[in-house]
């Protein structure tokens, strides 16, 4: 079982295998509990590349389009926010590869759009840096 901190707008804040709603919840907030393992929730969306997810990745620029590997199991799509553009990425048997370029330098933000489905943090956020 875990459970959800959900902000009082309904996105989802946090989880955890457990949480003391007397230290956590702020005004607004509510505690959901899921008859869900932390593993199985937690891999609900998986935002990766080279293996490599839930961290800042630093590449080169003009190192070649990097492949965002994406995982989200039992859907057929999924909405990513990629620095505050949502875009909607097809997937076949849960997966996709989002394709970017590293001729500018700069940042990539990618995290899920739905926040009140995935929580927009651990693997479900993807942050690649091109220098």
């Amino acid at each position: 079982m875990i459970s959800l901190v959900r902000s009082a707008d309904g996105t989802i804040k946090t989880f955890s295998e457990f949480i003391d709603p007397q230290s956590v919840l702020g005004e607004g907030e509510s505690l959901e509990v899921l008859n869900t393992a932390f593993d199985e929730f937690a891999k609900k969306l998986v935002l990766s590349h080279a293996g490599r997810s839930g961290e800042t990745i630093v590449v080169p620029r003009s190192s070649g389009d990097l492949a965002v590997e994406v995982r989200c199991p039992g859907e057929n799509g999924v909405s990513l926010d990629i620095n505050g553009t949502v875009e909607m990425l097809p997937l076949i048997d849960g997966q996709a590869a989002l394709m970017l370029g590293t001729e500018e330098a700069g940042a990539f933000v990618i995290k899920p759009a739905d926040n009140r489905k995935y929580c927009p943090a651990g693997q479900s956020l993807l942050v690649i840096e091109v220098v």
